[in-house]
């Protein structure tokens, strides 16, 4: 079940992403030979009636939207290309192309979110209940407060502060930012308090749950509730791809090692783990759950394909703008070997994650 659930999370995901190149291809007038979802050899494969080509291919680790006349010919470098082609289209156009996958993942994140949110509600940054023993109680922290800082950072969702937290040290204080019931904003200093019981420091402050549309609609009213789940998904979208980024440079700075990296094998043990936990809860559980891990890949997919690695979106549109820049294409033989050098790249990177999933199963 668990390699199931993991082939329908990356096809699903795979699939959004190449069908926002594809969209977007049709869009600009450019011509789409082949829609693949998987890769390596071909499983199933039909033409439709506009000559399009749509395959599965044997391995669910990704899939590609091929365009007529996207790969430069190194032989012909200098061959006019066709106007249905990528390469034939103005560069705006194909910025938009190469754009449309990491962002048709961002959009799946918000959507999903924004479901869950809209049916099951969501936690708010707003104080319920303060622990008297401790220290933000003793510098005036109430219920009714709204967390909207820490540490100098602006808080738009509550899990941002967990990640803020997560190196905290003994003894250090915090800087947390409030606005009262009131509208008026307070600053608190203070340190954490170790709790014995679930061993690790806290605040010492809970925070309350929004319910699901229909529950604040009936105590807030529609417009103001469904503002507030819009609002609250378009966060938490942002801080998904925000942590993604600081945890990426936490890796490159070497803040954190190579071994906190998940590949496919290891997602597929956290999706079997999330499934066995969730499944004793009921359909929707599960599906809560699954959500969950779709958005978070989701986002990390759109965020990796934007970075500067050859063979990845980010470097496309690189390419694109130093063609702007020397209004004309780069020499299709040194484009080829930058991106073959990035495939090398990243295959290399894979057998390391695989291999790093691979000991973290067996340990």
């Amino acid at each position: 079940m668990s390699i199931v659930l993991t082939i329908l999370v990356f096809t699903l995901i795979v699939v959004i992403h190449e069908g926002g190149h594809f969209l977007m291809a049709r869009k600009c007038g450019i011509f789409v030979e082949e829609f693949s979802i998987g890769m390596g050899p071909v499983l199933l494969k039909r033409k439709t009636k506009k000559d399009l080509i749509v395959s599965l291919r044997l391995f669910p680790i990704g899939g590609f939207c091929r365009m007529k006349g996207e790969e430069p010919d190194p032989d012909h470098p200098d061959a006019k290309p066709e106007p249905d082609s990528f390469n034939g289209a103005p560069i705006w156009k194909r910025a938009l192309v190469v754009a449309a996958g990491p962002v048709m993942n961002f959009i799946l994140a918000f959507v999903l979110l924004l479901v869950f949110n809209l049916s099951l509600g969501y936690t708010s940054r707003q104080i319920e209940t303060v622990d008297e023993d401790y220290p933000a109680y003793e510098q005036g922290l109430v219920p009714g407060d709204t967390v909207i800082g820490l540490n100098g950072e602006r808080i738009h969702v509550f899990g941002k502060i967990s990640f803020l937290l997560m190196n905290y040290q003994e003894g250090e204080e915090v800087t947390l930012v409030v606005r009262g019931a009131d509208g008026e904003k307070r600053t608190l200093q203070f340190p954490l308090k170790y709790d014995e019981e679930l061993q690790r420091y806290r605040m010492g402050f809970s925070v309350s749950g929004r319910g699901s549309i229909a529950e604040e609609t009936r105590e807030r009213g529609f417009f103001p509730a469904l503002f507030d789940t819009i609002a609250e998904s378009f966060w938490y979208t942002g801080y998904e791809i925000e942590i993604t980024i600081r945890s990426l440079g936490m890796l490159l700075t070497g803040k954190v090692g190579i071994d906190a990296l998940t590949g496919p094998i290891g997602i597929v043990s956290v999706v079997g783990e999330t499934y066995h936990e969730a499944v004793q809860y009921g359909f929707l559980t599960v599906l809560a759950s699954i959500g969950s891990i779709i958005i978070l890949i989701s986002a990390n997919l759109g965020i990796l394909n934007l970075f500067l690695i050859p063979g990845l979106d980010g470097s496309r549109l690189i390419f694109l703008l130093v063609e702007k820049i020397r209004k004309k294409p780069m020499n299709p033989r040194i484009e080829n070997a930058i991106y073959i050098a990035g495939f090398v790249l990243l295959f290399g990177l894979m057998i390391a994650v695989a291999f790093n999933d691979i000991l973290r199963l067996i340990r």
